[in-house]
């Protein structure tokens, strides 16, 4: 269902306007397309007007989603995906359902109202060989797997809180997961304290994880990967430092006095000569 009056159809561009529709010499904002069929064009919606899935799945064939209005998706499924772009003021409202894609995610402030949905990305080296997760977003299922050991890069500075997390390659190719200044941590995942993760196989340099540790006991792949709070033993806490009130240093000072009085007589009734003064 589409709320507006802006539409693009598969291949061809046009536009309501004063009772008629119009060729391409108006701007196109919206690619129109049927649940269950395959799409060659773009989902655009723009600002102002909303796209809704009524259900079933719909197939991009590698073409991009960019949203300005709002995308909502119930429960349907949007397969295939190239990039998605959410542009400031949109929203994708996710319900029950999901995205794949295999190029790009840019948040550059919109609002992904996850829901119960999830965001997955995928190989596809045909459709996109990388791909970029730029500006923030709060997910509740991120999924991204490769057989075929891609890079994702995160864009310095972002920040993806995350509900349940699946980071996935293969012992011959692990996963490239990257801050794109990689030589420092610079991206971070928070994974909340609620949440799950399923990670294996991964070479990860620059990033951070700001919730859950991540990735703990496992053994990074990446030579030279600089990341803060993952791998290792899982566990980045200090012993305190015991402090003492007034009365027990006062305690401890003499219980220490007493065990070398203790110690000095020691030595003394063992060489009782050391005492004596010198004639």
């Amino acid at each position: 269902m589409y709320t507006g009056s802006k539409i693009r159809r598969v291949g061809v561009t046009f536009i309501w306007h004063r009772g008629n529709w119009h060729p391409a010499r108006y701007l196109a904002v919206l690619a129109l397309l049927a649940v269950g069929q395959n799409a060659s064009a773009d989902l655009v919606v723009p600002a102002g007007a909303t796209y809704a899935l009524a259900g079933g799945t719909t197939d991009l064939a590698c073409t991009d989603i960019v949203v300005g209005g709002t995308l909502e998706l119930g429960g349907g499924t949007i397969l295939n995906a190239r990039n998605v772009t959410l542009s400031a003021g949109g929203a994708i409202s996710l319900g029950s359902g999901s995205i794949t894609l295999a190029g790009n995610w840019a948040n550059t402030g919109g609002t992904l109202a996850a829901g119960t949905g999830a965001v997955n990305f995928i190989d596809a080296a045909t459709c996109a060989t990388t791909s970029v997760i730029s500006g923030n977003t709060t997910f509740y299922t991120l999924g991204i797997t490769s057989s075929e050991g891609k890079l994702y890069q995160f864009t310095a500075g972002s920040s993806q809180t995350v509900q349940n997390l699946t980071l996935s390659g293969t012992a011959a190719q692990p996963l490239r997961i990257e801050s794109t200044t990689p030589a420092a941590p610079s991206a971070d995942i928070n994974l909340l304290a609620t949440g799950t993760q399923s990670l294996s196989n991964l070479a990860v340099r620059g990033m951070t994880a700001s919730g859950q540790w991540l990735a703990a006991g496992q053994t990074n792949q990446a030579a030279g990967g600089a990341v803060l709070r993952w791998f290792g033993n899982g566990s980045d806490a200090v012993a305190p430092v015991p402090t003492l009130s007034e009365l027990s240093l006062l305690a401890t000072v003499a219980a220490l006095a007493a065990l070398g009085g203790r110690r000095q007589r020691r030595r003394l009734n063992k060489n009782p000569k050391s005492a004596r003064s010198p004639e």
